[in-house]
């Protein structure tokens, strides 16, 4: 008879066969020590000390089985190699250069100040280097002559001031590549810059990553479309990347030719390490915790999953989930078969990837799985006898992406919003970047180029002539805005897309002329763009310099779009044909 019962029965008996005051009891050890240490220590010498922690904490309830001591698993890799764009023949090999380089780069060319500039200079210092001081000095200048610094367009202040200073003093780059791209340079007195030409094209063609001669990018729909393969044995589709970040969840389907239980390998004998996080309970009965994370305090309602999920797996199923590393390659796939495990009893079990140990639902939207790039009918509900399981869809997938990269503050930013009360969409050109190349706010630029609006009808001060009221035939919007109308495509109703248009400046004494983007996403790269692809949120396009380093050591630096959601609607104050009153 347990000393509870006796403690309980003597000192409160039950009476007339009502149950009384049950009392609660707490076995606690008392330590005979000085240093108060014994009964905290779970030693091995005393059994019976163990026995009765082990009783404590429940573990006599057979709810733990034998931990794993090692794994092995079977499996099949195989490697993506090569990448393939819309209007490609045949798919191209990545050698070395991180795969969102290549989704996302333009192609640069040197037309800010900067740039041409740099490429002037650059070009004199390979002649210095090459030729005696004499004959260098002649064809340097002979090259500043032919090849003059020069701009296209209007020049802001900082940019006048900078041409100013280098005119005349540099070779222009600009036109210096462009014959050099045309195969004109090498000419007269030019010939005898062969030898260094190469070198330059090297030069240059480090500074940026190339664009291929098709792109990704869509801009109708604004993303990227691409796809990774190998060969025709595996095929990875990315039908619309927008965020900047490319990676595993960036594929929305695959084909797949091959069959993963075929040329299979193992892995070596590798020990389980538990799954933990910050402030979970200590594996050890004798261990002081430290109070990070308080459990006690989570206020969790019956429809918040996730925190009782946490919760449930802090306090009970801590002890339950075991990581095992697997070796993977940058563009590898990677089918486990199976999982062998071993546990501190000695007995294997193999744990199958088939439909068998796989809880799946015939309905695609109850079943939820991680690292998985779902076929393009995933979502068309199956016969009910048919089986969701398919194991050459059940893969794990690295890309070929950089883990880390540098990226500027955005060069261009471009806000796509709806204006209901206009009944348009406008392009905002938030920022831009002037002719030297560097970003400022897009108003202030517009503003110091193209000057605001101005209608003589719009001072107040005028007198009208015999009061009659005035009428206007559209007020002005900030040159910054770029108007983007809708037309409906081979005349059906259902299908729109919205080509980009210009205001107009209408002032008096003055020459009606169109007021043009500055940016290059507007003015060159989204022309025309679907209805669809602007929500009621707005869409930011952001141009910005990216810098990262490949597996093969080399630094690439690229100009990529970043696609984001915006904030809402805006309005513009447009109006047309209205009767002014005094």
């Amino acid at each position: 008879m347990s000393l509870y019962y006796k403690i309980k029965h003597n000192l409160f008996p039950i009476e007339d066969g009502t149950i009384g005051f049950i009392p609660q009891f707490r076995l606690e050890g008392r330590s005979r020590d000085a240093n108060n240490q014994a009964g905290l220590e779970m030693r091995v010498a005393d059994p019976l000390w163990m026995l009765g922690r082990q009783w404590q904490f429940g573990e006599f309830n057979a709810e733990d089985n034998g931990s794993p001591i090692s794994t092995r698993a079977n499996f099949r890799k195989e490697k993506t190699n090569s990448y393939t764009f819309p209007g490609f023949e045949t798919s191209k090999e990545l050698n070395g250069v991180p795969l969102e380089a290549k989704v996302e780069a333009i192609q640069v060319e040197p037309k800010d100040l900067k740039n041409k500039v740099r490429i002037g200079q650059k070009f004199e210092d390979l002649i210095r280097n090459l030729f005696p001081v004499d004959q260098a000095e002649v064809l340097v200048e002979q090259l500043k002559t032919a090849y003059p610094l020069a701009v296209d367009g209007q020049l802001d202040q900082k940019s006048l001031r900078y041409f100013n200073l280098m005119s005349g003093h540099v070779i222009g780059g600009g036109g210096l590549w462009d014959a050099i791209e045309n195969n004109t340079l090498l000419t007269g007195d030019f010939s005898v810059l062969e030898p260094i030409l190469e070198r330059f094209k090297n030069w240059y063609s480090d500074l940026f990553v190339s664009s291929d001669e098709f792109l990704s990018w869509q801009p109708k729909n604004l993303s990227h479309k691409f796809s990774v393969s190998k060969q025709d044995e595996i095929i990875l589709n990315a039908p619309d990347y927008q965020k900047g970040h490319l990676d595993w969840y960036s594929f929305d389907d695959a084909t797949i030719n091959i069959n993963p239980l075929e040329e299979t390998n193992y892995t070596e004998m590798y020990m389980p390490v538990r799954v933990s996080f910050a402030a979970m309970p200590d594996r050890r009965l004798f261990s002081f915790e430290d109070s990070i994370l308080d459990l006690d305090v989570m206020d969790s309602d019956t429809s918040d999953l996730v925190r009782t999920m946490i919760s449930d797996f802090s306090l009970s199923s801590d002890n339950d989930w075991f990581t095992i590393p697997l070796e993977m390659e940058l563009g590898e796939l990677c089918w486990v078969n199976h999982i062998e495990v071993k546990d501190v009893f000695g007995i294997t079990t193999r744990i199958e990837n088939n439909e068998s140990t796989t809880a799946l639902s015939n309905n695609a939207l109850e079943v939820w799985d991680a690292y998985k790039i779902r076929p393009s009918d995933a979502l068309i509900n199956r016969e009910p006898e048919q089986s969701l399981f398919k194991l050459e869809e059940h893969f794990l997938y690295i890309p070929p992406v950089t883990t880390f990269k540098q990226e500027s503050q955005p060069l261009e930013e471009i806000l796509f919003l709806r204006d209901e009360y206009a009944n348009m969409v406008w392009a905002v050109e938030k920022i831009l970047r002037n002719p030297l190349g560097k970003s400022i706010n897009g108003y202030d630029l517009h503003l110091e180029l193209n000057g605001p609006f101005f209608n003589s009808d719009d001072n107040e001060d005028e007198e009208t002539d015999q009061g009659l009221p005035k009428f206007k035939l559209g007020t002005p919007v900030p040159t910054n805005w770029i108007p983007y109308l809708p037309f409906h495509i081979n005349a059906n109703t259902a299908n729109i897309e919205l080509r980009r248009a210009v205001m107009i400046r209408n002032e008096d004494d003055l020459d009606v002329v169109d007021v043009e983007p500055l940016s290059y996403l507007v003015k060159e790269d989204v022309l025309t763009v679907r209805e669809e692809a602007i929500p009621r949120a707005g869409v930011r396009i952001q141009l910005t310099k990216q810098r990262a380093r490949g597996t093969d050591g080399k630094t690439y630096v690229w100009l990529g779009r970043k696609v984001l959601a915006d904030r809402g609607e805006g309005s513009s104050g447009l109006r047309f044909d209205q009767l002014l009153f005094k």
